[in-house]
């Protein structure tokens, strides 16, 4: 007779789960009531370890990612200039008002030089550059300084409008703008100024560039709403009649990739819950099995999803994808109990199937949430949200099968019996001790071997550019950005100082050293606040060569056609402006602010941080001589290479925390057995890590850090097999195991196994890179665990 499923003991199992899932999912609740916002997070460079150049450096460098990766560029291109450029300005109308830009800019003329012309005359004075400040220096050099300005005030053309040559005859102006377009042409580099946008002439046809500064709301790439659909729908339906757009910027890669991860999402979801309900539907034949584990598996995930974006504010899409592998690791414990509760005719309720497979399924728990609480020590908060997100999810999913699976009657007497399990032969290698033997030394031997062969290949590195692929439409846009611009920094230097001034004159050298270097050379322009806001003692320089004119202000004017008496009203205005310094912080142009906002980082900690960026990378040994000059103030780093070495270090530190995490479980497992169980069941992990690691090297991959990560997770689910395993012997030889039952066990552990490797095994199928590496890595070592614990 079946005991009633509402006893004190089971009231309170009950309270322990509600009030773990209320807690968390009201947390959560609450965060997003009042005021944060759901946030699922795609940016690529997130998902992988800070620089490694120090914490502040760490910071100098996330804040350039996060401007330079809200930068856009769609160039539009067509073999008539006149159509590109009209399509270019249809766009730019339809996005300009578009909430999810901060500003989009198409044109670069009349109007953006005039904006810049009516800032920097008030500045004009300090803004002459060195080679006009060393001409000032000579009687003859200032003299040939006027006569230029006198024929560019006959000549032609001038940039600027002379609307204010009577307060300027040496035409500083001029000499300003012409600087700061020089600066900013650099970040369209081969991009220049034609019937009023930037355009290039390229194989036969035109290029027409927008530039545009996505907000937080347009990089919110996860959303179907940001500034990548916005462009999309607008130039989609105009790409036609010749018309091409060419994308260029991160946030497009962050779009495809995070489109592309959240369709995997879906599949691999779809295909692992559809497997897992055939295979409940095959095996139990009854709603309730099939309703109770679907229904935990969505509860451990969407308490995991509540517990992850409560702590960090946010929820990478790298956290969820992984996060839908809950559903093999999930369904584990509700295999376990019901295996038992549709078979196991020596328990007669709920409560006597929780308390047979307590300590099996609480010691499987145990070493599961050991790997991933152990993640959360990680310098690293992918790796923490992948703790957090699968310690919450595991732990959900072990309180409904103990605490609320009880509360299901069990099955008819009749009713009580597994059909499927007469075709499952359950593997007596175990009890063949010799045949063990043999079996395990000749799989050490040749795991071995095949390690000692390819040792070579066991060193830890990390390739940036096969973490992310680029492919179609967007691989041939990149290579067409490139060659039509010119523009492809690969690295920049990052430098700090105590104080604003400092920092501006150490960009100043850098930059001397880099034209010094670049002379005569193609693409050696460079991008720099120095350039639009140079340091007090550069402007203080400048105000002292431009002193020098005065003296030839009366002959200029005369030249000019003024009458005499203009000089004094000239030199009245430069005593005026005489503290009147470009200053870090100031209001600039639209055209500039938006290039300064990138490059000049500000106050981190006790000190300023600021970017000087080539525009292309010439010579990376040369870059980082010019930055050993100025010692620890000046770092070049190459983005991809830093990030390669970050997961390098971060690699090791895994491996760390993969043997901190072995010696805990050994510890854990010694209270409940004895030295030969706790070293059988500790062997299983190790020999899985064996099998990867030669795989790896039998195909030349070196060790890396998704596929470890992957190891350490394999490292707590492979112990589950093993860790049921002896649990069943044992109670085998206490005579708890009815005859005609002992396949029960065996028949769940091969179901658990079937469906963790099938969840696993179909993140192998995804296309990004670290997705695939992870999967495929659990996939072999859970084989490994299962047929390791055969023996």
């Amino acid at each position: 007779m079946q005991k009633k499923p509402f006893s004190p003991k089971n009231s309170f199992y009950v309270t322990m789960w509600l009030v773990f899932h209320m807690v968390i999912i009201l947390s959560f609740a609450l965060s997003i009531v009042f005021g944060k916002k759901l946030y699922i997070d795609s940016d690529l460079f997130h998902m992988l370890p800070t620089s490694t150049l120090g914490p502040a450096m760490g910071e100098a460098d996330e804040r350039l990612s996060d401007a330079t990766s809200q930068n856009v560029f769609v160039l539009v291109s067509h073999e008539d200039f006149e159509e590109a450029k009209a399509t270019a300005e249809l766009v730019y109308n339809q996005l300009k008002d578009n909430r999810f830009f901060t500003s989009l800019s198409l044109y670069a003329g009349s109007n953006a030089i005039a904006s810049i012309e009516d800032f920097v005359h008030d500045y004009r004075w300090n803004l002459l550059d060195d080679e006009a400040i060393q001409e000032l220096s000579t009687e003859e050099g200032r003299q040939s300084f006027a006569d230029s300005a006198i024929s560019k005030a006959y000549g032609s053309f001038t940039l600027s409008s002379l609307s204010y040559l009577d307060e300027d005859p040496f035409l500083l102006d001029e000499d300003a703008v012409t600087g700061y377009l020089a600066g900013i042409q650099d970040a369209g580099t081969s991009m220049t100024a034609k019937d009023g946008v930037l355009a290039s002439e390229y194989q036969g046809k035109w290029y027409v560039m927008l530039r545009g500064t996505l907000n937080k709301e347009g990089t919110a790439i996860a959303s179907k709403d940001n500034g990548i659909t916005a462009i999309y729908s607008v130039c989609g339906p105009l790409e036609k009649d010749g018309i091409r757009f060419v994308y260029s910027g991160t946030a497009f890669h962050s779009h495809k990739s995070s489109t592309s991860a959240i369709n995997e999402i879906g599949l691999i979801s779809t295909i692992s819950l559809s497997i897992v309900i055939l295979i409940l539907l095959l095996v139990f034949r009854s709603g309730l099995p099939l309703v109770a584990s679907v229904a935990s598996i969505f509860v451990s995930l969407a308490t995991a999803f509540s517990a992850t974006h409560f702590v960090y504010g946010r929820l990478h899409i790298l956290t969820l994808v992984l996060g839908t592998s809950l559903i093999g690791s999930c369904i584990d414990y509700s295999l376990h109990y019901f295996v038992n509760w549709k078979a196991n005719l020596a328990l007669d309720s709920g409560a006597s199937v929780r308390k047979f497979l307590f300590k099996g399924l609480a010691l499987s728990l145990v070493s599961t949430e050991i790997c991933y609480f152990i993640l959360l020590f990680a310098p690293f908060d992918l790796l923490k949200q992948m703790g957090v997100f699968s310690m919450t999810g595991i732990m959900s999913s072990f309180l409904s099968v103990i605490c609320i699976y009880p509360l299901f009657k069990l099955p008819q007497e009749n009713k009580r019996k597994i059909p499927v399990i007469k075709f499952y032969k359950h593997s007596t290698l175990a009890q063949k001790k010799h045949l063990t033997l043999i079996v395990t030394c000749a799989f050490i031997l040749i795991t071995g071997i095949i390690i000692a062969v390819n040792h070579k290949n066991m060193n830890i590195h990390n390739d940036m550019y096969k973490l992310y692929v680029m492919e179609g439409r967007l691989k041939e846009d990149d290579l067409t950005v490139t060659e039509v611009t010119q523009y492809d920094p690969r690295g920049w230097f990052i430098l700090h100082a105590k104080t604003e001034e400092e920092l501006l004159q150490i960009e100043e050298f850098v930059c001397q050293r880099l034209n010094e270097f670049g002379r005569g050379k193609e693409g050696s322009g460079y991008l720099a606040t120095s350039r639009f806001i140079p340091s007090i003692a550069h402007q203080k320089k400048s105000r002292e060569a431009a002193r020098t004119l005065l003296d030839l202000a009366p002959g200029q004017y005369e030249m000019l056609g003024y009458e005499e008496g203009e000089e004094q009203y000239l030199a009245e205005v430069f005593d005026s402006s005489e503290e009147n310094y470009l200053l870090p912080g100031c209001e600039l142009p639209e055209s500039v602010s938006s290039l300064v906002s990138m490059l000049w980082l500000g106050q981190i900690e006790d000190e300023y941080y600021s970017v000087v960026m080539p525009v292309r990378e010439l010579s990376r040994d040369e870059y980082i001589k010019i930055a050993a000059e100025k010692g620890d103030n000046v770092i070049y780093e190459n983005k991809m290479k830093d990030l390669g070495l970050g997961l390098d270090h971060l690699t090791l530190i895994v491996i760390i925390m993969f043997a901190i995490a072995y010696l805990l479980i050994l510890v854990v497992l010694k209270f409940f057995y004895g030295w030969k169980h706790t070293l059988k069941i500790a062997s299983i992990p190790l020999l899985s890590v064996l099998v990867i690691l030669a795989m790896s090297m039998m195909i030349g991959q070196s060790i890396e850090f998704f596929g470890i990560t992957g190891m350490i997770l394999v490292f707590g689910l492979g112990l589950d097999y093993i860790i049921y395993m002896i649990e069943n012997i044992k109670r085998e030889k206490k005579g708890l195991v009815q005859n005609g039952m002992p396949k029960l066990e065996p028949f769940a552990i091969f179901l658990s196994f079937l469906t963790t490797a099938l969840s696993f095994g179909a993140l192998a199928f995804s296309t990004f890179v670290p997705v695939h590496t992870i999967g495929l890595t659990i996939f072999l070592g859970l084989i490994s665990a299962f047929v390791c614990t055969l023996f």
